[in-house]
């Protein structure tokens, strides 16, 4: 794989990582250990509206170096995660570890062909070339399908749809209400 498509492929995943935790936590510290927590927070289980902080790698399988990791928080329940996940985090503990495997329905969902748009190539910034992300005049991201002579095709799928995901995530901190 050439670097700049490692770098552009990593993109894609980091940006796919921050909608799948809905972009809570980005730019976090790992929190620290501390001494004071008492026995009980300890063993907390997640259950329904826990607080819940965890460090996570979300691979895409066959990806070679194609990984991002982040820490996040989400409340139990709400919907903020994918639903496999939330369902497989119900019951872990602080320091509890596990691999949950995602298939593409689970994950950004099937790729949509519906949601590809022939433009004029000249919207498009220059030296654009395909598999290009870039945001629309909305802010949205779109990436880069095909470029010709005189159209492009932009893809408005998620950059991972039709691709399933291997999130390995180890539950740091749990705040049960």
């Amino acid at each position: 794989m050439r670097r700049h498509d490692l770098t552009r492929a990593t993109l894609i995943v980091r940006l796919a990582c921050m909608a799948l935790l809905r972009g809570y936590g980005v730019g976090a510290e790992t929190p620290q250990a501390s001494s004071s927590r008492s026995p009980e927070a300890e063993s907390s289980r997640i259950t329904e509206g826990s607080k819940v902080t965890l460090q996570y790698v979300a691979t895409v399988p066959g990806s070679t170096g194609i990984d991002y990791g982040n820490v996040s928080e989400f409340i139990q329940g709400r919907h903020e995660i994918f639903p496999a996940l939330e369902q497989k985090v119900v019951g872990m503990k602080v320091g509890e570890e596990k691999k949950v495997e995602l298939g593409p329905g689970e994950g950004f969902g099937p790729h949509d062909d519906r949601k590809k748009l022939n433009i004029p190539k000249t919207l498009l910034p220059f030296g654009t070339k395909a598999g290009d992300v870039l945001r629309n005049d909305v802010g949205e991201l779109v990436t880069v399908a095909e470029v010709a002579d005189t159209t492009a095709v932009l893809d408005y799928n998620h950059p991972l749809a039709g691709k399933p995901l291997v999130v390995r995530m180890k539950i740091l901190k749990v705040e049960n209400p």
